[in-house]
């Protein structure tokens, strides 16, 4: 059984067994006549002003705060949460367990793994020129691979692989690929092995 609360909508939507729907909330966003449904898995919680639209696939166990906006053609495993006023762009893909803060933005084409921590007010980007250079090279953002962790307000600069592991510092602008298990700290952002103080799983 769910819990709606009044003003939400969700008629272009599915959502699993035993959730929580708080006020003013929109699954389903149609942004566009032929878009598919948004599907939710169960024991979702979706807190007053998030929205998402239409052709979403989310897993089990899933957790919006306030104000939270997931676009379409966005794929997430179980268990993933994202905090107040964080916004997924359009064809993303995150894996189980990923933990999303406050005021994140994750742009288009950017690939995310399992158990991963994005810090507040984190930015991914996906054009290096945007608006320049060749208007029809297809944008792409990030790859994240498993256990990363990265502090708050770091900015991911597009096409770079953050590899498994590696802990991304707080402020830190990643501006190449980094290797698995490796710590990365500054502007731009040196890399260096992980301490093994920090070398482990989420």
């Amino acid at each position: 059984m769910q819990t709606v609360t009044e003003n939400s909508s969700f008629d272009n939507a599915t959502i699993g067994d035993g959730g929580f729907v708080g006020p003013d909330v929109t699954v389903g966003f149609r942004y566009h006549s032929d878009c598919g449904v948004a599907r939710i898995g169960r024991h979702c919680v979706l807190h007053k002003g998030t929205v998402i639209y239409g052709d979403v696939i989310v897993g089990d166990h899933f957790h919006a705060a306030h104000y939270v906006v997931v676009r379409a053609f966005v794929k997430m495993g179980d268990y993933c949460t994202m905090l107040n006023h964080s916004t997924i762009e359009g064809v993303v893909r995150l894996g189980t367990g990923v933990r999303i803060m406050t005021n994140v933005y994750i742009s288009s084409r950017t690939w995310v793994g399992d158990h991963v921590f994005i810090g507040p007010g984190t930015t991914f980007l996906n054009a290096k020129y945007p608006g320049r250079r060749d208007p029809n090279r297809p944008v792409r953002g990030a790859t994240v691979e498993d256990d990363v962790m990265i502090g708050g307000g770091a900015t991911i600069l597009p096409e770079v692989t953050i590899g498994e592991r590696s802990f991304i510092a707080a402020g830190t602008l990643v501006t190449k690929d980094v290797p698995p298990g490796s710590f990365v700290s500054g502007v731009p952002g040196h890399i260096s092995p992980l301490p093994a103080a920090l070398d482990e799983r989420n």
